[in-house]
């Protein structure tokens, strides 16, 4: 072959091997919302839910990365090319990727998570491991190549994760906006068809240098791959791994459990890699350090006050996704600068991975057994200190060594990021202690002896790791399981009672006599006008109510009216009917029966037309799980009303416009809808802490006359509605979300 020809041959190497890894890795990446989106219908919106998906899809990377190590170390490129293209046209024949209909999670809520598991080694499991083990495994050939770069293929995985990371930023804005998941499920089987003809295509051009197995270079390998350098590369995966996911539970906790969240955390994490792996590295160790020391300081002073203003709770959110960013970037850094030569290439990648899988297991197995809260958080971003400032590695002591010469930088930093702190809320009390407690950390930090700051950090982490834990030792019960944490507690400064889930209360109880049976927090006038008003005619009445929380609405007692209460953890009933928490049920008289469940299943078991009222009151933390808002869920619950019965949603919450979605969905099944949102206000003169909180109700009905009388009372039809329906395959949170606070008053 000329010299020409062979230009031109190693000119394509390069082009063929990076599309075919950002095309292999998009798919990988673009799978995850996709099929955590596909399970919301059957789990419900809980965090456990996309950490248990995030468990599994560790575990088959883990798995993907075994098999190209094993492969690499006993097989010919040659071969391995042909057994990876014969399993890739294997896995071809079960796409489309759908869930079974006969699949349903167990009744009794027990093992959830390998129920959960279980699922998705059956659906997806095949595509997803022969998928995974693509990034290594072309790496490998790309080495056997003669192209002038074939001894440091690295390079390739920042394309990589550039297809990553496009996949899970175009989801949320792109994919789910504009098609169902059937839809999206069949565009991936076309995507995952065209890469089987790349990986082809990749075989081909090292066919002539694979026929051997062991790596092209010549000489002895030289290079000492030792247990604590395994152990180091294991750590470093671990602690961004565990982040992402304890950062997103965290966030997802008061947001929503949906793949809008979900995939902000994870497109950075992939983020960073892109950085960390870049093959001209342009952002500075020391530079890095010191933001990731602002902002960590940041956090652990909002933390030790539990603070988080509502009305710019966003700019916590923020902080949170920043300092995980930093911290993330900061260990991928120490990985990329501590990686082998590409003869080890596998045996990297697959201690990375493992690493990765040893984060979810603590997250979503481990620490929900050990931890009464999820502090697994904060002890990560505490180990995070650690690694950052006293690095182990070679080339770091020296970096960290160097006397600072930035202190105008910091500075200048730090006062900038005091005065935004300061001019959030300014009047707040509060917000003089956390620019005094940043102050002080920061101090630290610019002070000779930076090991002060690692320690002051740490223990104001470890104390106050969020989840307001200082109300913890006041504290009456406290549980978690798969949906959450439940917290029963007594209102500081009120004579009140509260369960929260997560930082959200889910229902209160005043601990004055006089009120003591009055049904209080979101069960102010909307649900009065629905529950004393409108459904007072005379006879035997039911009601199902999807969400149990304390039991309030018990308490709108009507002679001939009993209660189905639909509740899908086991700890909210003990909590509802234990008399020594709340004594809604107890004392108010009204017969009900509690059903254990998933309120959307469950009551699609029930016989038709058998509720007068259909009451949807279904909260995890401030989210309303989106399964329980989609046609077919109301198409079950209008088969499951009476003559003239109606549906009443609490579309209460701090991000999302649900009123045009609800609209929408009553106009596609012939049912009318009206609306009614009421502020805040104290339920009586005599105790003025003791307040309802601003709600928003839906009301919906196919006779639009057994709506009248409560447009009497204040209730409006709204005219705006969603372009598009939600469905179980399709919802668009983006255009849900509330752009400006003012449009709660007139959207």
């Amino acid at each position: 072959m000329s010299t020409a020809a062979t230009s031109k041959t190693h000119h394509i190497y390069v082009p063929v091997y990076a599309v075919t890894l950002l095309l292999s890795a998009f798919l990988l990446f673009a799978i995850q919302p996709m099929f955590g989106k596909m399970i919301l219908p059957l789990l419900g919106g809980a965090p456990a839910v996309w950490n248990t998906a995030m468990l599994f899809f560790q575990a088959l990377l883990l798995a993907g990365y075994a098999y190209a190590h094993a492969t690499t170390k006993f097989l010919t490129v040659r071969m391995q090319a042909l057994l990876h293209l014969a399993l890739l046209v294997l896995f071809f024949f079960v796409l489309p990727i759908a869930i079974p209909e006969d699949w349903a999670p167990p009744a009794d809520n027990d093992n959830l998570v390998f129920w959960q598991l279980s699922l998705m080694t059956a659906v997806a499991g095949g595509p997803f491991f022969v998928l995974a083990a693509s990034a290594p495994m072309l790496q490998r050939w790309f080495s056997h190549t003669p192209h002038s770069d074939a001894g440091n293929p690295y390079f390739l995985y920042a394309a990589s994760n550039l297809g990553s990371m496009t996949a899970l930023l175009l989801y949320p804005f792109v994919f789910e906006p504009l098609w169902p998941t059937s839809i999206q499920s069949l565009n991936w089987s076309w995507g995952y068809g065209a890469l089987i003809a790349m990986i082809a295509l990749s075989a081909l051009l090292v066919w002539k240098n694979g026929n051997v197995r062991e790596h092209p270079q010549t000489g002895p390998d030289t290079e000492t791959i030792t247990m604590k350098r395994r152990l180091h590369w294991l750590v470093l995966s671990f602690v961004p791994s565990s982040l992402m996911l304890g950062v997103t539970t965290f966030i997802t906790t008061d947001v929503a459990a949906v793949p809008l969240i979900w995939v902000i955390p994870l497109a950075m994490y992939v983020g960073t890699f892109i950085i960390a792996f870049a093959k001209t590295q342009k952002l500075p160790y020391k530079l890095l350090v010191i933001l990731h020391s602002l902002f960590l300081s940041l956090t652990a002073s909002f933390f030790i006050f539990d603070y988080m203003p509502t009305d710019y709770k966003f700019v916590v959110v923020l902080l949170h996704l920043a300092v995980f960013f930093l911290s993330a970037l900061l260990c991928h850094m120490r990985l990329s600068d501590a990686k082998p030569s590409a003869r080890h290439l596998t045996e990297f990648y697959l201690i990375m991975s493992l690493g990765g899988v040893t984060g979810g297991i603590l997250n979503a197995l481990i620490a929900p057994l050990i931890f009464v809260v999820p502090i697994e958080y904060a002890l990560v971003l505490v180990a995070v200190s650690f690694l950052a400032y006293y690095p182990t590695m070679k080339g770091y002591v020296s970096r960290l060594k160097e006397k600072s010469t930035g202190e105008g930088l910091e500075l200048t930093i730090v006062m900038a990021g005091i005065a935004l702190l300061a001019a959030v809320q300014w009047h707040n009390p509060k917000t003089l202690l956390i620019c005094a407690l940043f102050s002080l950390l920061i101090l630290l930090y610019l002070s000779q002896y930076r090991r002060y700051f690692m320690i002051a950090a740490a223990i104001t982490l470890l104390l106050h790791p969020g989840y307001q834990l200082g109300h913890l030792t006041h504290s009456l019960k406290i549980t978690r399981d798969y949906f959450g944490v439940l917290t029963v507690r007594d209102v500081e400064g009120m004579q009140m009672r509260a369960l929260v889930h997560g930082n959200t209360q889910h229902g209160t109880q005043p601990l004055i006599d006089s009120l003591r049976l009055t049904p209080m927090a979101y069960y102010n006038k909307p649900a009065q006008d629905i529950f004393n008003g409108g459904l007072q005619k005379q006879g035997e009445q039911k009601i199902g109510v999807l969400g149990l929380g304390v039991g309030s609405v018990a308490c709108y007692v009507k002679e001939g009216r009993t209660y189905d209460f639909y509740e899908i953890s086991q700890d909210v009933i003990d909590i509802a009917e234990n008399p020594e928490f709340f004594t809604y049920l107890s004392d108010c008289g009204s017969p009900y029966k509690t059903i254990l469940g998933d309120g959307r299943l469950k009551i699609a078991e029930q016989d038709n037309h058998i509720y007068d009222l259909i009451f949807l009151d279904v909260f995890s933390s401030d989210n309303i799980p989106i399964h329980v808002l989609t046609k077919e869920a109301f198409a079950i619950y209008r088969a499951k009303l009476k003559p003239g019965g109606m549906i009443a949603v609490n579309i209460s919450n701090r991000f999302l416009n649900l009123a045009p979605v609800l609209n929408r969905i009553a106009d596609d099944l012939g049912m009318s809808a009206v609306f009614k949102l009421v502020e805040s206000d104290v339920v009586d003169p005599a105790y003025p802490d003791i307040r309802f909180y601003t709600t928003i109700y839906a009301l919906m009905a196919e006779d639009e006359a057994a709506l009248e009388p409560y447009k009497k009372m204040g209730w409006i039809t709204k005219t705006g509605m969603t372009p598009h329906t939600w469905t179980d395959d399709y919802a668009n949170l983006v255009g849900s979300l509330w752009i400006f606070r003012a449009r709660k008053a007139t959207d």
